[in-house]
């Protein structure tokens, strides 16, 4: 299914976007090159999700929030790793992102760009969500 994805900005407070993402509500992605500098791009599924993050900010921790869109609809988790997709590269059409466990992960404009990779690369593994990493 797609996944809905925006940048998100927001102000004052960020420990609540860090209660959200530990509840698991939505998964929050990063450019590839950004080292916490950058918006971050939340990736949940369905408009509702955002809406709850965007009023629960708001509510528990007086944190405005905006959301901006990404061009992007599909995202896809690179289970093989970094190597793998660093052995895939140039990939043209494709956002390259990362997750808060620093996992790669693919964004996609439409179904055409996924199916594409997938025929070009048919060694990268992906998965459509990947969830937390089992802490020891």
């Amino acid at each position: 299914g797609a996944a809905d994805l925006m940048y998100i900005n927001i102000s004052g407070e960020n420990e609540g976007m860090q209660q959200l993402l530990d509840e698991g509500t939505v998964q929050m992605l990063r450019a590839r090159s950004d080292m916490g500098e950058g918006s971050p791009i939340l990736a949940a599924v369905g408009q509702l999700q955002f809406d709850v993050v965007q009023s629960r900010l708001l509510n528990e921790y007086s944190a405005e929030s905006t959301l901006e869109p990404l061009p992007y609809t599909i995202a896809r988790w690179v289970t093989n790793g970094w190597e793998a997709v660093e052995k895939a590269e140039p990939l043209y059409n494709v956002f390259v992102a990362k997750d808060r466990w620093e996992r790669p992960v693919l964004l996609f404009n439409n179904d055409w760009g996924l199916k594409n990779l997938m025929d070009k690369h048919p060694e990268l593994e992906l998965d459509p969500w990947a969830f937390a990493p089992d802490v020891e």
